[in-house]
């Protein structure tokens, strides 16, 4: 029997998830006795550990996002999987920050770099350190728990990307990919919401790598629902594919808006295999 909880996705039986989290009893033994649940990419951390709990085969396969969410949670999960992404630096918090490198003189990054905050799609709470000052006005917006409740964050290195990053949606064993590239003058960041364009026949050779990065990391994590920002240095004569993060809330746009998502998602849904469930290390 599959139990589907996504409301474009029909099952053998369908039931909706309510805000709270909660299940009823006989929601319950239905979990208990599916082969299959098919859940929807909203659901709750509870909810999601419920339905693993009582059932082998969850559609899509978040035993390691939960614990892993956020740009700070994306680098611990490609570190345990020894995945190439860009040198990063984590911290807990700005006075984390300031702690190690102003008061304790610990050296920082080499300028440029990038500033993440941990939570954020878009773009937002995403800088381009190139000095001091940078430094210091973009800490401040951070260290504001109005704008940045989370308080994580991450300094990355600036990989010199020529203006366009490769996007790779996976949905199950259907694998997407497009090119984001920016034109807009003085924007280093290729997100759509930020003036990029969409190109889906940009360098073969390097889009083939890319896919093949995002498959040997999917193959490790049993990932099958999520999109995935790579990464390639320009400034070297034969780039390699970094994975910069992992989205598992993302825009459709580049796959032709939510009609043709929802369709290539019913799609994978049957095509669909049960397989041993991922275990983290």
């Amino acid at each position: 029997m599959i139990l589907s909880f996504h409301p474009r996705v029909k099952g053998d039986v369908n039931l909706r998830l309510t805000p709270k989290g909660l299940f009823s009893e006989k929601e319950a033994g239905l979990i208990a006795s599916a082969r299959t649940i098919v859940v929807t990419q909203s659901i709750k951390a509870l909810q999601y550990e419920f339905c693993q709990r009582h059932c082998l085969d969850i559609f899509p396969d978040y035993t390691y996002r939960f614990g892993f969410e956020g740009k700070y949670g994306n680098i611990h999960l490609f570190r345990k999987f020894n995945t190439p992404h860009p040198e990063t630096v984590c911290y807990e918090s700005v006075e984390d920050f300031k702690l190690r490198h102003f008061k304790n003189k610990e050296s920082i990054m080499p300028l440029p770099f990038v500033l993440k905050g941990d939570r954020g799609g878009g773009g937002w709470a995403v800088f381009l350190i190139r000095t001091r000052h940078d430094l210091v006005e973009w800490l401040d917006i951070l260290g504001d728990e109005r704008l940045h409740p989370t308080r994580r964050f991450i300094v990355q290195e600036f990989i010199p990307h020529g203006g366009r990053d490769l996007r790779v949606v996976v949905i199950g064993r259907i694998m997407k990919a497009y090119w984001r590239c920016q034109h807009k003058p003085g924007e280093f960041r290729n997100n759509v919401g930020r003036g990029a364009v969409i190109d889906y026949n940009l360098d073969p050779e390097l889009k083939e790598k890319g896919i093949k990065c995002v498959e040997d990391f999917c193959s490790k994590t049993n990932i099958n629902l999520a999109a995935f920002d790579v990464l390639f240095d320009r400034s070297r004569p034969k780039p390699q594919p970094l994975l910069s993060e992992i989205n598992f809330l993302f825009g459709r746009r580049g796959l032709g808006g939510s009609p043709a998502f929802y369709e290539l998602l019913n799609q994978a849904v049957r095509l669909h295999r049960p397989r041993s469930p991922a275990l983290p290390l």
